[in-house]
């Protein structure tokens, strides 16, 4: 992929499920659940994934919940639903993302400051992309988060629409 600033500088991780995301769509606007095999992407990464599924409302569940994200989230949410297990502002920014993705049926990219339940401060660069089983609607989320401590990043989010990185201006709470 020939993206522009910012995803090209994104971890190795996420530039690798994308690949595989990617690979596995081919002509179509994303694969379905049955095409992704989380073991495929290999131990290094698999303890970043997470697997979301989109219900009615639309309302975000957490089907799968990596090990590396459960560890810097001090918790396994595995089974629950996002409005549920987050809070305040950072919960209205996930929510933001998901909302976006369903609706432009797009990978987002995203770093920020982490809303862990822990102390410490952190940053993430997370990649979301997006899953349907009838090639339409999206109604699963893959997604990977890689964690930073005493990063550089900036706080950033993009929707990856072909070649580029596209603004996305209808998040009702941006992260600073």
């Amino acid at each position: 992929m020939a993206e522009e600033i910012p995803f090209k500088d994104a971890d190795e991780r996420l530039h690798a499920v994308f690949d595989y995301w990617s690979g596995k769509r081919g002509s179509q606007p994303m694969p379905s659940r049955r095409q992704i095999d989380p073991l495929e992407l290999g131990p290094t990464i698999l303890p970043h994934l997470m697997l979301v599924d989109v219900e009615p409302g639309p309302r975000f569940r957490y089907r799968l919940f990596g090990t590396a994200v459960s560890e810097a989230f001090g918790m396994d949410p595995t089974g629950q639903y996002i409005d549920v297990v987050m809070v305040g502002q950072y919960k209205d920014f996930l929510l933001g993302l998901y909302c976006d993705l369903i609706a432009m049926k797009k990978p987002v990219y995203s770093t920020s400051i982490y809303g862990t339940k822990r102390d410490q401060k952190m940053w993430t660069q997370r990649l979301m992309l997006p899953l349907s089983s009838d090639g339409n609607a999206v109604d699963m989320v893959l997604a990977c988060q890689v964690f930073l401590h005493g990063s550089p990043l900036k706080t950033l989010t993009v929707r990856l629409a072909q070649d580029k990185a596209e603004p996305i201006d209808n998040l009702s709470q941006p992260l600073d």
